[in-house]
């Protein structure tokens, strides 16, 4: 887990990189030498793997998608490849860092993909006996790290671990992964067509006719399961992606207008404006 080249001022974008390019599926690390070997520990990072970030010692926070988390003793963390974190150097805490590559994540058996909005919580405490449990099951996937050589039985037996880990948490902390049986169908399928026509900015009846449910079915599912319209979920959404935009990287805002299909750069600023309170540039300088 290294950040990628930048510039100064840059927002930085980091890859899953283990320690010689192995082949190795989830790392153990902590979180004292990952801020040692983290160049600008302020800077803005937005992740292409998953991260889960267990609190051990002290007390202090973590950025995540703009949001900061308290952080202490038997505090989880949970964050996914495309959000953007932050990490906060003081106060200092110490934390263990399982980190695991995107095409390694195993899929919960009830839960559905995750995405913005799916309920699942970003961070949650654990119970004493859990987070002794916890921490053993990381001790096992560090311990199998440390003599893995590359073979396909120790790569299955590490992705074994880590879902042993998963699974083990979402028991402990069902609020840490949402229960498909819980979320209506309908708003399942809607958010899913949301992620893939984000840059459309469709609109809650263009969706409906595609899904074959009445704008009022949309309306009810969301209000049940995110206590929002379906119009203020894909608002929602549409903001957080262009906030990470303008904030993460540094494509000239006439670009990032594009994206959404703004011709016009004014007419996008009026839009970021009514969806964020602010011009793109002024959300851009203040991160």
């Amino acid at each position: 887990m290294v950040a990628a080249r930048h510039r100064p001022g840059e927002p930085v974008a980091v890859p899953y990189a283990p320690p010689g390019n192995r082949a190795l599926p989830v790392e153990v690390l902590d979180r004292a030498s990952v801020l040692a070997r983290t160049r600008l520990p302020g800077d803005r990072q937005r992740l292409e793997f998953h991260v889960l970030m267990l609190c051990t010692s002290g007390e202090g926070s973590h950025v995540v998608d703009f949001e900061p988390v308290r952080m202490r003793v038997g505090t989880c963390l949970r964050v996914h490849p495309g959000q953007v974190q932050r990490w906060v150097a003081e106060p200092d805490f110490e934390a263990e860092l399982v980190v695991w590559r995107a095409q390694a994540h195993p899929q919960d058996p009830i839960s559905p993909a995750w995405f913005p909005g799916c309920g699942a919580a970003t961070s949650w405490d654990l119970a004493s006996v859990a987070f002794a449990e916890v921490r053993r099951a990381i001790a096992d996937i560090r311990r199998e790290g440390d003599r893995f050589a590359g073979s396909p039985r120790e790569v299955a037996l590490l992705t074994t671990l880590l879902r042993a880990l998963l699974l083990r948490l979402a028991i402990a902390a069902p609020e840490s992964e949402p229960d498909v049986g819980r979320l209506p169908q309908a708003y399942l399928g809607f958010r899913a067509r949301v992620e893939e026509r984000l840059h459309d900015r469709p609109t809650v009846a263009e969706l409906a006719r595609e899904l074959g449910y009445s704008t009022r079915t949309l309306d009810r599912v969301s209000k049940e399961a995110a206590g929002q319209t379906a119009k203020e979920v894909i608002d929602q959404r549409l903001a957080l992606e262009i906030r990470r935009l303008l904030t993460h990287t540094d494509r000239p805002i006439a670009n990032i207008a594009s994206d959404f299909g703004f011709d016009d750069t004014s007419n996008f600023t009026k839009y970021v404006k009514r969806l964020l309170g602010d011009v793109p540039s002024r959300i851009r300088s203040d991160g």
